[in-house]
Formats: C-alpha cells, structure tokens, sequence
C-alpha cells in the first residue's frame, strides 16, 4: 500500500500549523471541542468530517512542531479552508489504505474482513469517549480506590486525590466562564489579566462613550479574542480544598505535555494530548484542551500504576469485573424497583454466571465483561484478525454464557440455579417465561459497529435469540433518561423486542443513536422489521446531552442544582 500522499499531506498540514502561537491556537481549538454539542460556530464545525477527531489532530499537530516564530494568534477564514481541505485529503488517503493492491484481490471475503474492519478502524479514532464526566468519576472510583495501597507506594497519592485535582480545575475553569461571560453576576479575579497576553487598549480618535463601553467589556472582549483564556492556570491556583501544591504539582508530572517537535504525524498515531490533556506553556502557566479528557488521562495513569506486576494486574481486573456488576445491579434496582428479584453471582452447571433478575414474568440474562478492546490495526487482515480475537474473548464468549440459560430455557424442563457453596437459589420454570426471556451483554467499552451488528461474528442457532450487546455508559444513559422523562419498565422491554430484529442490517457505531431514535419515535418496530438498511443521524443520540442539560439522575450529579434553576450557562 503506498502511503506517500497521505504522509505528504500529513507534513504540509502539521508545517502549517507551526505557524501559530501555542496558547491562542490551542484556546481556539477547545473553543470549537465546546461548540460541537451546542451548535455554534456552525460556518468551521459543518466542514469537518469528524470535528472531535479533527479538532484533536490538529491540536496534536500544533504540539508536534516547534514554532516558526510568526506567532499568529488565530486562523483566518483562508486558513481554515485550506485546514478542511488537507483534513479532507488525509481522510480520503486512510480510506485508501484499505483498497486491495490488485484489483483482482477483490474476494468476497476481502469484501466481507474490509467491511468489518474498516468501520471499525474508523470509529476507534473518530470518536471520542462518548460518555458524561460523572460516568468517568464513578468508574475510577470504584475500580481504583481499592487498589489505593498499589497507588500510594506508586507516587504517594491516592485515588481521591487525583479526582480531587480534577474537580478543582473543573471549577477553576467553570469560574473563568462564568466571570468572563458575565462579570456583573459572577466577579471577576482580581489578577485574571495576568492570564491573557493580549490586551485591548483605547482608541485615542474614538469616542469617549466607545473607549468606555471597551474598558467596562474589557475582559469579556479580550475573552472573545482569547478563549484560552479560561483554560489557564498556575499550580498554586489547583492547590486548594485540601489538596497541597506539592500533589498538584505530582499529579501535573503525568499529565502535562510541552511543544516541540516529535514524530506525531497521523491521527492514528499517538496524539500527545490523549494521555496528556494539558499544555505547560512558555511563560511556565498551564493551559488544559479540555477538561474532561483529563479524567480519562488520570484513568490510563492509575491503569498503568495498577498493571505494574501481575498480582496489581490480576487485583484490578477483579475490581474492574465487580465494579461494572454491582453497577449493573444498581441500576436495574432503581429502574423496576423493590418488586425485582435479582441474583449475582449464581451458577448454573457449576458453571459461573453474572446476574440474572426477574421482574414482573419477565426474566433477564445479564453477562457483564470489563475487556479492554486493543487499538486496531491499519493492515485490513491484522486488523480484522485482532477485532475478532477481542470480540470473541468478550462479547463471543459473554453470549456463550447467555446461550447456557437460553438453552435451558428452550428445553422447557426446569432448572435449578446455585450459590458458590452448591445452595439451591431459585428453581425456574421456562413455561413462567415463555417468550419473556432477554439476553444482555454489557461491556465496559464500546466494540463499535460490530457491537451494534452481531451477525458480522455472531452465528445464532435457529429459534435463538440475538442478546443486546451495549457499554454500561450507554444502557445507564438510556435507562436515566426513561426514567426521568416516566417511561415505564414496559418501553424499555419493547425496545428489547424491537432490538433483535436490527441485527444483520443496520449501521452505526454508537448504541446511543439507535436509544435515542427509538425514544423520539424516529425508530420504529415497522423500521426495525423492514429488509432496509438502516442507518442513524448522529443528532439521534442528542435528547440525552438535552436531558442532561435538564438532570440526568445520576448520583452525584454537578451542579444539578443550576441546571434546575437554570442560574449558570454551560458551554
């Protein structure tokens, strides 16, 4: 495969980006990170294919390359043309890279593996973590909180307080918003000035009533023109709320990045900003890209202190496991409430299953798999061989669990579930539950497109069921949301009908589209039962960031308060 355009194209992009100023183009860069949710600046986010990858890239490039000292503070309107149309060109070139060498190469079983990892190779780098920060929070913890003792001999911190930097920048940066946008209600810092390097000064021929509307605006101006400025910070600023400069200053040490030149050239290359979101700068401030990524920075930290040997490893891995159970559990609790019966940890043949929960004649098969899918590979076979190992050690094997209950089930005579000791828990009747049977797998991350379409490695037995393959993230969203808008128990069970006949012809790789369309009514059981091939508007999943703008629900939810009384402007 000849990668010479795209890594041409790749250098000329990264050698334009040399060009700007550190601090004012990274701010510009989240500016826009923030306007892909809510709609604005629509005239440069309409022309990115994938403007949260892209948007990154071009942050990353911008960190790879050392200045050339024409310090430009913004792009212009020409500039971002000829931005979109190299990231227009690199996008076309990572297609090619699956295209046979010989057209004559063109099997149906080449047509079926590039199908396969193709759009799963895409999705990996396109797309974000889509989930909310009190999701993230949650997950670390109660996955590292256990394993403080590997933590504190690692760096002498502790889970606790690399969350509580965390939300000490939140609100660092949450403040600066809120006072550049509206000095009057929320006052400015007395030293903010000191976190900008531009200034807006008078106009000696204007008029005094203009140079007086400019200076009482003078920070909200100079915000406009500089909206990095409210990602900046010096460590003193962090140390705070219990937490001392010297953990501050620990924690920054695996977290921060400085610009230079490296070998970052592709955006499925390691982007320096994944695993450190924020930026030193020259002047020896801070500046983060965006908040949220620092959760998931801190998570690949304490991933990696925990992983050190294999006795951490084998600990983590059993914490990971119980976290997403007891999770699951919870949450099924609180959505049909005190009249569901639920077991965990139960076996069945002596064999070991997950949850099973029983409410209202309706029973649910619940396997839950914390893996950690493996980035995958640019060579279509590596790629497509890789995919399937990782789907079949979780989601293939998860189903192997379900089909054990599934085919008890379909034998019709009943079947005694145990505790670990050999305790009869329950004794079930598949003629209880006929056709009232559902089959979930919950991952803790997402496989994509072969995650929302089964058939690709998935063979199912006639008279067998598809499961539902769905991130705990996704089904706990999905569930808040029924909840907070009075959805009964019921819709989400129909929704499970309606699932099964998606398999084998629809598209996309976020189970939040397909949970959103049905809860609008733009996905129908007439649709879902159609020959068609379905495809999802990305705007689907949106009712959910709309939802959480109201109040999602979930536990420890920020500023849930504000959002009620609709006091504070979230951007």
């Amino acid at each position: 495969m000849d990668t010479t355009i795209l890594e041409n194209k790749s250098k000329e992009l990264k050698q334009f980006m040399a060009k700007y100023k550190t601090q004012n183009m990274l701010g510009h860069l989240s500016f826009l990170m923030t306007c892909i949710s809510n709609g604005a600046a629509s005239n440069e986010l309409a022309k990115l294919t994938s403007p949260m990858r892209q948007l990154y890239y071009l942050a990353g490039l911008l960190l790879s390359v050392k200045s050339d000292g024409s310090e430009k503070i913004n792009y212009t309107d020409e500039d971002w043309e000829y931005i979109v149309e190299i990231l227009k060109d690199i996008d076309i070139e990572h297609v090619k890279l699956f295209y046979p060498d010989e057209e004559e190469n063109v099997s149906d079983e080449w047509k079926r593996r590039t199908m396969i990892a193709m759009p799963t190779f895409l999705s990996y780098f396109n797309l974000g973590p889509l989930n909310y920060e009190e999701q993230v929070i949650e997950e670390i913890m109660g996955v590292y909180t256990p394993m403080d003792d590997i933590i504190g001999k690692a760096c002498n911190l502790c889970t606790k307080d690399f969350l509580l930097f965390y939300e000490n920048l939140d609100s660092w940066c949450q403040y600066n918003f809120d006072s550049f946008s509206n000095p009057n209600l929320t006052p400015l810092r007395d030293n903010w000035i000191d976190y900008s390097e531009l200034n807006i000064g008078v106009i000696d021929e204007a008029p005094a009533e203009f140079n007086q509307l400019m200076e009482s605006n003078k920070a909200t101006f100079i915000f406009v023109a500089d909206p990095g400025i409210k990602y900046r910070f010096k460590p003193s600023d962090l140390a705070k709320n219990g937490l001392s400069l010297e953990q501050v200053n620990t924690i920054l040490s695996f977290l921060y990045c400085e610009r230079g030149d490296s070998n970052f050239l592709y955006y499925t290359s390691s982007n320096p900003l994944i695993s450190k979101p924020i930026v030193k700068l020259e002047n020896g401030m801070y500046q983060v890209f965006e908040e949220k990524r620092v959760l998931h920075a801190i998570q690949s930290v304490l991933e990696s202190i925990c992983k050190a040997d294999e006795n951490s490893k084998s600990r983590l891995s059993h914490h990971k496991g119980n976290y997403l159970e007891n999770r699951i559990v919870e949450l099924f609790s609180n959505f049909f409430g005190t009249k569901v019966e639920i077991f965990k940890g139960y076996y069945l043949d002596d064999c070991k299953q997950d949850v099973l929960l029983f409410w209202n004649g309706y029973m649910f098969v619940i396997e839950a798999k914390a893996y950690t899918n493996k980035e995958p590979f640019r060579d279509t076979d590596r790629a497509f061989n890789r995919i399937k190992q990782d789907f079949d050690r979780s989601i293939g094997y998860a189903y192997k669990q379900c089909k054990r209950v599934e085919s008890k089930m379909k034998s019709g005579i009943p079947f005694e579930i145990k505790n670990k000791k050999g305790d009869v828990l329950k004794t079930i009747s598949p003629e209880d539950y006929d056709g009232n049977d559902f089959y979930l797998i919950v991952n803790q991350e997402s496989f994509g497109q072969i995650q929302v379409d089964l058939s690709s490695f998935l063979v199912i037995e006639e008279g067998y069921n598809y499961p539902w393959a769905v991130r705990f993230d996704d089904l706990e969203v999905f569930i808040l949301t029924l909840m907070a808008r009075k959805m009964r128990p019921s819709f989400f069970i129909d929704f499970l009908v309606m699932r099964e006949f998606l398999h084998g012809h629809v598209i996309s790789s976020d189970e939040g589209e397909i949970c959103g369309a049905y809860i609008t009514g733009d996905l129908t059981d007439e649709i879902a039962e159609s020959n068609d091939i379905i495809t999802f508007n990305p705007h689907s999943a949106d009712i959910f960031d709309i939802q959480y703008r109201k109040g999602m629900g979930f536990k420890n939810e920020k500023y849930l308060k504000q959002k009620r009384d609709g006091s504070t402007i979230f951007w």
